[in-house]
């Protein structure tokens, strides 16, 4: 089994079988600057104070909000909701609030079209934390990291307080009363020009009934639906292919194979947890069951970082391949194609753009072998003749058994046509419409730039925004109105076929702010001084007890059925469907019998795996949270190969200006391994002007580049030309900030494995493979006896196979445990203070390597070399095995950390509470912030992974109440209850009959570092690689 080895040179290709490892292009060739830099025990200037006379005006701002923004204090609750409506405790306490103990509430995530259930923790009235529900059919207790971070969002203090007016280009406070008397009387008046109202993607059946009476009430409206990231293209190609409904679920845990055509299914898209946790059920070491992945792509994803075989394509060249693998079929005689394919030759295909002719082999071998057990999937960019392709190939091979027959999507609003989005444009331009309405919608950003979306507003009349935070839209208008977080507010969503979501308030409102429905009703009642709070309530109440109570056919009284459904924040309903796919093979015939003319560069356009389409911007967390594959945070970037980097005289940190037609984009260059030749990939969601102190001028804005006149899709871009421009830009990675090559690299040059992982086929053959003879017998003296664990001793385990790099456990680690955020120039110094971090690793070339992904926090060592170094006992051992700090205790010598050999200790180089004082953290909305059961570190003091004591303490206390022996099943960690593969599992090493036990034991457990005797309680599962057994 090929091991980290720290004292190899990185060499070989990707399917070497004893491959190297190396995290940056600087390391695998042995740059000198990079040589120096890890001579060094920590990065450059992390030990140094800060300048903050230093930092500019702007910058000095924007990183005092930042420790405003994540740093708090304690504070009081706001418990008198003025709507107090019913709301129902998910767990069986009384409804009164009792000091010091949890309660949670059963709601509806509002982040994205997913809406995923989630259990809110609060704690004295105040929300803590957000976690998976698990009584929801779908998420099924999990949640991604945008879902756990919205909680930020709710003590933003760049969140608007009160409505505001234009006045002379000068935005003033207004009445709410005046604001509304104002826009109905412009509602009534608007004569024969149009209303617009612009909203995002809606999932509540009661909210799209409420956009309906608004319509009856005043009929020049119409609504405008748009989302920025979507699956329109891939709908289009499937009611082309099958004439009617959308794209179908997919039954992920039941391919043998996947083929993943430049889509991060894994990654990306509102439907990524479940996608992830049912992928991974077919990663199961336990049960031994492995499917195979292949990925096609441009640039390296976090699908692609767990694919067993990846090839790099340009995605122009998406259809071309398809196509070929048709016709490959066609001529063995695997499929019949209803037409000619003989232009596609797969053996050309691949000489042309020089691709693995063996992994291709075993591509086509694959497809053929398992007809109905594989699925090729292709991304939500790619034109829609890729899709109408790939509809073809999966129906050939009767791999339409992988869709989900039994499960429906469904769409509450359709989406907006570009068509339909282009005509509104066309009617602003010739001052046909009188009123915009921005119903919690940024299309001045998220609009494509041939719309000139933000010119055309000049020609509108009244442009009102209902926002929680001031944004490049709500500016250009005449009335800014502040609307609820949805923790504070009402509401449901419909999804899928089966069960319906509820939403409901935990906290009351913090600033004169309005439920954005209820502000709808107002206009639609016509009476400014009518409003009441409850208005919404009431509205969504009557819209169940009347159009969902009586399609559940329920026993219960409407009262009985409302509060049990608030309690477990859904309602199942009896509503099975079978879906069945009929294909049209005549699409085929309308289908280009040529590979498109390739010239120039390829562009990407990509959402942002932290920001999204750019909601996230002002969310400190999201912004400092690396990215998965190039560890970057703070910033994006055109990530290019180191081919084209070459041709084009490109080092990372450069400028090239981007031109696709009329429109450019200067931005900075990231050479990323793995990456296809000629293409470039951007993430959007940067470059915000108008987003928050946090989140404004992060980036460059990508968006300037999507124009759907002129692209293959309204992603997707070719013939783009790219030109080095002076300059460059500093990218911050948050990797290689530490490297093990010197230290016992005389005594053990070959036995330091950090990233342990096989092949399954080597593994099906010899469970054992892993574990070596001389490991077997080898036990280290120590002079210290070993403690006696008796009872309950704490572990963990981190199965490889399952974890993807998403990051969530990340976010759920720094939410859960008070973990501040630094900023760019301070984690760029190695002042992150991220408990958990996910280390990555490249094996092979530069131009084709494979990529292995490590979740490293402090391994809560029986001998930990911590501890026998602090001077004043801060850092000591639990009699559960847990590595305890004892933070008012801790002076800074930062010994433990120099003497720690995994560097996951952070030491708190400012005092966030008390050093930085410009407004922001003045204000009493930070006290709601914090977790009350974590102690918020200050100046001077050494922090780490605790295993989340907090929650063990509690289970403690719960089981001495309760009469009860404590179990390792009873806690969960705050990154275990994130994960949606279950990578990670967390118990008692010492009881047998727990499911962590067997993950301890197993066969594939290794422990890293664990030649230096400081025996580690966090086991790692290796990774293994499902290719063919010739290459094991």
């Amino acid at each position: 089994m090929p091991d980290i080895r720290d004292d190899e040179i990185t060499k070989g290709a990707a399917n070497n079988p004893d491959p190297n490892y190396w995290r940056s292009f600087e390391e695998l060739h042995r740059d000198q600057s990079f040589i120096n830099e890890i001579n060094k025990e920590f990065k450059e200037g992390a030990s140094e104070s800060p300048d903050i006379s230093g930092i500019s005006a702007f910058s000095r701002r924007k990183f005092l909000a930042l420790l405003g923004a994540s740093a708090a204090f304690a504070g009081t609750a706001c418990t008198n909701y003025r709507d107090k409506g019913e709301i129902i405790p998910y767990n069986k306490k009384p409804a009164e609030i009792t000091i010091g103990k949890a309660n949670y509430y059963a709601s509806t995530c509002n982040g994205c079209s997913f809406a995923c259930g989630v259990l809110i923790k609060t704690r004295e009235g105040r929300p803590v934390k957000i976690d998976g529900n698990p009584d929801h059919p779908v998420s099924q207790g999990k949640i991604c990291a945008q879902g756990q971070a919205s909680i930020m969002g709710l003590y933003d203090p760049d969140r608007l307080k009160s409505p505001k007016s234009n006045n002379n280009n000068r935005f003033v406070d207004i009445s709410w009363h005046d604001a509304d008397a104002e826009i109905i009387n412009e509602l009534n008046n608007v004569g024969s020009k149009e209303i617009a109202l612009i909203t995002g993607n809606i999932v509540s059946p009661a909210e799209n009934k409420l956009i309906h009476d608004f319509i009856n009430k005043y009929p020049a409206a119409k609504v405008y639906s748009f989302e920025q990231f979507n699956e329109s293209v891939r709908n289009n190609a499937w009611k082309k292919c099958y004439g009617t409904g959308e794209f179908p679920l997919i039954k992920w845990n039941q391919a043998e194979v996947v083929v993943s055509l430049d889509s991060d299914f894994l990654g990306m898209g509102a439907n990524k947890i479940e996608n992830t946790r049912l992928f991974a059920e077919r990663r199961d070491v336990i049960n031994k069951k492995f499917n195979r992945l292949y990925v096609v792509e441009s640039n390296l994803s976090l699908t692609g970082m767990n694919a067993d075989y990846r090839l790099k394509l340009r995605p122009d060249a998406q259809y071309a391949f398809v196509m070929a693998i048709l016709n490959e079929l066609r001529k063995r005689n695997a499929i019949d194609v209803s037409r000619d394919t003989g232009n596609f030759s797969l053996e050309n295909f691949a000489g042309e753009y020089n691709l693995s002719k063996k992994d291709l082999n075993y591509l086509m071998d694959d497809l053929m072998n398992n007809r109905g057990r594989a699925i090729v999937y292709a991304g939500d960019q790619l034109p829609v003749n890729v899709h109408i392709a790939v509809n073809a190939l999966n129906e050939y091979l009767g791999n339409s058994k992988l869709y989900n027959p039994d499960a429906e999507k469904i769409n509450i609003l359709p989406l907006s046509t570009y068509d339909e989005l282009k005509n509104l444009a066309e009617k602003m331009k010739a001052g046909q419409v009188g009123m915009v309405i921005h119903y919690d919608a940024n299309p001045v950003y998220n609009f494509p730039v041939n719309f000139n979306y933000e010119e055309l507003l000049n020609n509108v009349d009244i442009i009102v925004s209902l926002t929680q935070v001031e944004n490049e839209s709500s500016i250009n208008g005449n009335y800014i109105l502040p609307v609820h977080h949805y923790l504070e507010s009402w509401g449901d969503a419909k999804t899928r076929n089966g069960f319906y979501s509820l939403r409901q308030p935990v906290i009351s409102p913090l600033y004169d702010t309005r439920q954005k429905e209820a502000i709808l009703l107002n206009w639609i009642n016509g009476e400014p001084s009518s409003f009441k709070e409850t208005v919404y309530h009431e509205y969504l109440m009557d819209y169940w007890k009347t159009e969902v109570y009586p399609g559940l056919n329920s026993k219960l009284s409407f009262k009985t059925l409302w509060y049990g459904a608030l309690h477990d924040g859904v309602v199942l309903k009896n509503e099975k469907v079978s879906l069945s796919f009929t294909f049209n093979s005549s699409v085929l015939a309308d289908l280009p019998s040529s590979a498109i003319n390739i010239s120039g560069f390829a562009v990407h356009i990509k959402e942002s795996y932290a920001l999204k389409d750019g909601r996230y911007a002002n969310n400190g967390w999201l912004q400092e949270l690396p990215h998965p594959v190039s560890k970057v945070t703070w910033d994006n970037y055109a990530a290019v190969s180191s081919t084209t980097a070459k041709k084009l005289g490109l080092e990372t940190n450069d400028l090239v200006e981007i031109k696709i037609s009329d429109n450019s984009l200067t931005i900075p260059v990231l050479v990323q391994p793995g990456a296809a030749d000629n293409s470039i990939t951007i993430e959007t969601g940067y470059g915000r002007t108008k987003a928050g102190t946090v989140g404004e001028r992060v980036g460059f804005n990508a968006n300037k580049l999507s124009n759907i006149s002129t692209g293959l899709s309204p992603w997707l871009f070719t013939s783009a030309e790219v030109n080095k421009v002076p300059g460059n830009y500093k990218l911050v990675l948050a990797q290689t900030f530490y490297d093990f090559t010197q230290s016992l690299k005389q005594d053990l040059p070959k036995k330091r494995g950090i990233i342990k992982e096989g092949t399954v086929a080597e593994y099906l053959s010899n469970p054992g493979f892993m574990i070596h003879e001389e490991e077997k017998s080898k036990e280290l003296p120590s002079v210290n006896p070993p403690f006696p664990y008796n009872k309950l001793k704490w572990g963990m385990s981190i199965d490889l196979n399952k974890c993807l790099s998403c990051g969530d456990c990340v976010v759920a680690c720094l939410v859960e445990n008070n973990i501040p955020v630094v900023g760019k120039d301070q984690v760029n110094v190695g002042r992150e203070m991220h408990w958990l971090r996910i280390d990555r690793y490249y094996s092979g070339t530069m131009e084709d390597p494979a990529v292995s992904n490590q979740p490293m926090l402090c391994q809560q060592c029986d001998q930990a070399p911590c501890e026998n170094v602090c001077p004043v006992l801060a850092t000591t051992h639990s009699p559960d095995g847990l590595n305890q700090m004892i933070y008012n205790r801790c002076v800074g010598t930062r010994y433990c950390s120099n003497n720690c050999p995994y560097k996951v200790r952070r030491f708190n180089f400012f005092n966030f509470r008390d050093d930085f004082r410009d407004g922001y953290q003045e204000s009493p909305v930070f006290a709601l912030l914090q977790n009350p059961e974590v102690t918020v570190r200050s100046r001077g003091v050494m922090e780490k992974c605790t295993f989340c004591i907090q929650r063990i303490a509690e289970a403690k206390a719960d089981a001495v109440r309760e009469g009860k022996e404590l179990k390792g099943s009873d806690v969960t960690t705050a990154c275990k209850d994130a994960c949606s593969t279950n990578a990670i599992k967390f118990g008692d090493i010492n009881n047998k009959e727990e499911e962590f036990y067997k993950y301890r034991n197993h066969e594939l457990g290794y422990y890293v570092l664990e030649e230096l005797n400081i025996k580690p309680n966090v086991t790692y599962i290796a990774k293994l690689r499902n290719t063919h057994s010739e290459e094991a």
